[in-house]
Order: structure tokens, then C-alpha cells, then sequence
């Protein structure tokens, strides 16, 4: 969940037109803080302590050229600042005390940052005395415990989902440990999870290298799909209904079952959650082609509503279902007319969302609200109301991840397929160069490939790339297929 002090105190630097670099003299020492420093950089501010002679440095060697940063300069002490540089910074007196007004401020000026967040999201109307200040601290150490608590029972619940999963059935567990995440979302607690999802990914990958061709090779089952390739033969298979399948791109699972809970509370219908795998690697151009070809993709394809429309038809003609029955749209406001029978519908928002979010609790916050988008809402009342049952699924997950290393120049050997999670080497490519320089960071599901996928939750460049996909982590191919009906 989005910060809200760190993003006011970003906003009161960078916001109303500042310049990306802004040097701030800050007396109360607020800026000297670890976790400050830490809280601000994790919001991709890159930030620097020094003189003036540290800035002029900092200036002419890094920070003058580069035009993405947004940076902050500490002044250990003031000073003046040298006019070709003053032109081109936002010089700032920050002093904290005055974002905590209605509190008294040496009663809370060393508390934790998590302390501070907490007082700060307090609504108070009056200013409060050093005694009530220091009940409000006690009342969040009492919240705090309550967290505390709940955080145990998950990890507790978690562990007992994990100890021997079926990966090969993850419909048994993913629900419900999608479920455990999205409660420590909630509570803002996911990095207490961190050490137990990247468990599960190891073991998840022992799976994929031993029987993830078995995986693509299986047939679809009676009662759900198994992998995306199954989705229009399952739908097939229910003759006499109308269906609509929604494909939101880009949804993690824990994403899903927040869509899910919207939907129970809008439309009072229910949900017969499923999981099944997505197309590695785990990216649009194979995974959502694998979906409306119902057969393995190609490389050759060109991504765009017109192929998949292309391939929705193709599929339902091969299969002898007239063309007035048959319906595709790529978002917008749907017009479905009464005759059709098999329509398929394409949500980019949510990608565009995951995308944007520099973490899981940005992209928290952002599904929270496009789970209520009311456009979206009217899409699916009105396939209710036309009495279609609904398919809903994705492409592919997503995973929060952490810098290793930019591939670039000869880096990349040539390859042309590269993304932030996995790189695909031309026939040209020496494979042994490769796999010697980038032995502790890269990993291979099929060895008979020149697919190579950045280890765990690691991305294939030097800055922070947030949320993203294209590799194998469990959160990012195993995925939701989700049944509602009235």
C-alpha cells in the first residue's frame, strides 16, 4: 500500500513543477534517518549527503545528464549554492514539524518511521498536548500487536498450504494461498512474506524443469482448463451455454481474488475458482496468442486485437458456429447483439496499472480501485444480463522484482528476444559464453532452448523495474480461471 507521508514529503519536493534535483536543508536531522533514506530510495529517489563540494561533484559527474532521476542532496550544513548549478535545482528548507502540527512534535520526532505513517494518517481536528500525543503513540503500539498477530496465522496457514503442494493440480492450493497474500497486502505487511514465497519458487522451478512439457503436452480436463492452450477447447466443450470469456491482462492471482470479491458484492453471482498455467515465457506476444489460438504460439506473430480477433474467429469456424454468433472486442464499452453466443472480451487497464506500480503495494492500491471501475462493472452486468456465463482469466501473472544487471551491447550476444525477465539467444550465440558469465542468475526450464530466465524474482536491468513478467515464477505462470455465473 502506497505510503502516504514518504508520498506527501515526495510530492512536497518534486511536486507544483520542481526540477528532478532539489537540495534540501533540513535542521531537525528528519533526512539523516536510515529508514528515511531507505523509504525514499525504495520510491526510486536517488539521494546524496554532502557539501559543496560533494554537489558540485555529484552534479558534473552523474546527475547533470541524466534526465530520469529524481534526486535529493542533503546539506550536512549550509551553504551557498554556486549559481550554474542554482539554476537548474529546487532549493528547499524542509522542516517535518511542520506535517505534524496537530501533534507534539518532540514528543514523536524519534518514533519509527511506521509510527510516524500511523500518526500521520490520523485524522485529528485540534492539536493535541504532550499527554495525548503519547496515548495516540500507545494506541498504535496496540494496532500494531493485533497485526502482529494476524501476520502469524498467516504465515502459520501458509506454511501448512506449502509443506507438500501439488504443483501439477494448483487449483488444491493457489486460491487460498492467493488469499494469505492478499491479507498481508492488506495489512501491509507483504515483505513478511518474501522469504516464504521465494521458498515456494524454488521448488516451483524444480517442477516446471521436470514436467512442464508434460504440462504443455496434457489434454484439457472435464471440469477446468490446464493450461491457457485449453481454454477455448474447455469453453467448447459447453455446447449448449453462452459464453464469455474476459481476459484481463496481466493479473497476478491475489489480483483476481479481489476482482472476484468486487464482483460478488456488485452482482451477487458465484464464483467457482481455478488455476492454470500460462505460456512460457510468460508475455503477452505468446501467452494471450496461446489463449485464442488454442494451440502452441508463434514467434512469428504480431500481437495486436486484429491477430487475436483473427484467431478468435478462426477457432470458432474451425468448430462450425456461425459468424453472427461468434463476438470479439479489445476494451471500450461492449455492443453485443443478441444472436451471439461465443464472445470473447480483452482488458488491457489492469496491465497498463502493473505496469506503472513500482511495488506490490502501488499495484495494491491501484487494483483496489479498477476492481470498481464502473465501466468495467457495466461490461459484466450486461453479459448477466444477456445470461452468459463468464470465463474470467489472463495471460500471464506478475511478480515485484529487483535489479541485477542491464543487458546490453555484447551482453545480449545478439539475442532478439529479450525482456526483463528472460532472454532468448539467436543460433549465432556462443550458449557456453553465456551460461559462464551469467551462471548465478540465469536458469533454464527446457535445456533443448535458448530460452534463459533471470533467476527468482531478479530483473535484467541496474534500476528498479517494479512490477513486471516474462519470467517463471510461480506468481507469474500460475494463473486464475475463474467461473461465475448468477
Amino acid at each position: 500500500m502506497t505510503k502516504k507521508l514518504i508520498a506527501d514529503i515526495e510530492n512536497k519536493l518534486f511536486g507544483d513543477n520542481r526540477k528532478r534535483v532539489v537540495v534540501v536543508l533540513n535542521r531537525d536531522g528528519f533526512f539523516n534517518r536510515h529508514d528515511v533514506i531507505m523509504a525514499l530510495q525504495y520510491a526510486r529517489v536517488e539521494f546524496a549527503t554532502g557539501n559543496s563540494l560533494d554537489l558540485r561533484i555529484l552534479w558534473e559527474t552523474e546527475w547533470k545528464r541524466e534526465e530520469e532521476k529524481r534526486c535529493v542532496f542533503l546539506m550536512k550544513e549550509e551553504f551557498d549554492i554556486l549559481e550554474d548549478i542554482r539554476r537548474e535545482v529546487e532549493y528547499f528548507v524542509f522542516q517535518t514539524r511542520t506535517m505534524f502540527r496537530f501533534y507534539h512534535w518532540d514528543t514523536i520526532k524519534n518514533e519509527s518511521l511506521a509510527t510516524l505513517e500511523w500518526l500521520y494518517n490520523q485524522p485529528q481536528l485540534v492539536p493535541l498536548d504532550e499527554i495525548r500525543t503519547r496515548d495516540m503513540v500507545k494506541e498504535y503500539g496496540y494496532s500494531v500487536n493485533k497485526v502482529d498477530e494476524a501476520m502469524f496465522e498467516i504465515r502459520n496457514e501458509f506454511e501448512k498450504l506449502i509443506v507438500k503442494p501439488n504443483y501439477n493440480r494448483p487449483s488444491e492450493w493457489m486460491p487460498a494461498v492467493s488469499r494469505l497474500l492478499l491479507k498481508a497486502l492488506e495489512l501491509e505487511r507483504w515483505h513478511e512474506m518474501e522469504d516464504l514465497v521465494e521458498e515456494t519458487n524454488i521448488h516451483f522451478q524444480d517442477f516446471l524443469k521436470k514436467r512442464y512439457t508434460n504440462v504443455v503436452s496434457s489434454t484439457c480436463g472435464q471440469d477446468a482448463p490446464r493450461i491457457v492452450t485449453h481454454v477455448l477447447p474447455f469453453i467448447n466443450k459447453q455446447e449448449k451455454e453462452k459464453s464469455a470469456l474476459i481476459v484481463v491482462d496481466g493479473m497476478n492471482y491475489w489480483q483476481s481474488i479481489m476482482l472476484g470479491n468486487s464482483l460478488e458484492e456488485h452482482f451477487h453471482v458465484r464464483l467457482k475458482y481455478e488455476c492454470i498455467f500460462s505460456w512460457l515465457p510468460s508475455i503477452t506476444e505468446l501467452s494471450r496468442q496461446a489463449i485464442f489460438k488454442a494451440a502452441r504460439p508463434s514467434e512469428l506473430y504480431a500481437q495486436n486485437p486484429c491477430s487475436e480477433e483473427r484467431l478468435w474467429r478462426d477457432f470458432w469456424e474451425s468448430k462450425k458456429l456461425p459468424q453472427f454468433q461468434q463476438y470479439y472486442q479489445h476494451s471500450g464499452v461492449l455492443e453485443v447483439e443478441n444472436s451471439v453466443t461465443k464472445l470473447a472480451y480483452v482488458s488491457t487497464d489492469l496491465d497498463e496499472k502493473m505496469h506503472a506500480s513500482d511495488n506490490f503495494y502501488y499495484l495494491y492500491d491501484n487494483t483496489k480501485r479498477w476492481v470498481d471501475d464502473k465501466a468495467f462493472l457495466e461490461n459484466i452486468k450486461q453479459l448477466l444480463d444477456l445470461d452468459f456465463k463468464l470465463y474470467v482469466t489472463t495471460d500471464h501473472g506478475n511478480i515485484e522484482t529487483k535489479p541485477y544487471r542491464r543487458l546490453d551491447g555484447s551482453d545480449k550476444l545478439g539475442a532478439n528476444n529479450i525482456s526483463l525477465r528472460h532472454i532468448t539467444l539467436p543460433e549465432e550465440a556462443d550458449r557456453a559464453l553465456f551460461e559462464s558469465e551469467y551462471a548465478e542468475h540465469v536458469m533454464q526450464i527446457d535445456e533443448n532452448s535458448r530460452t534463459y530466465y533471470a533467476i527468482g524474482n531478479e530483473a535484467f536491468t541496474n534500476k528498479n523495474a517494479g512490477v513486471t513478467h516474462g519470467g517463471t515464477h510461480w506468481l507469474e505462470v500460475l494463473v486464475p480461471f475463474i467461473t461465475v455465473t448468477k
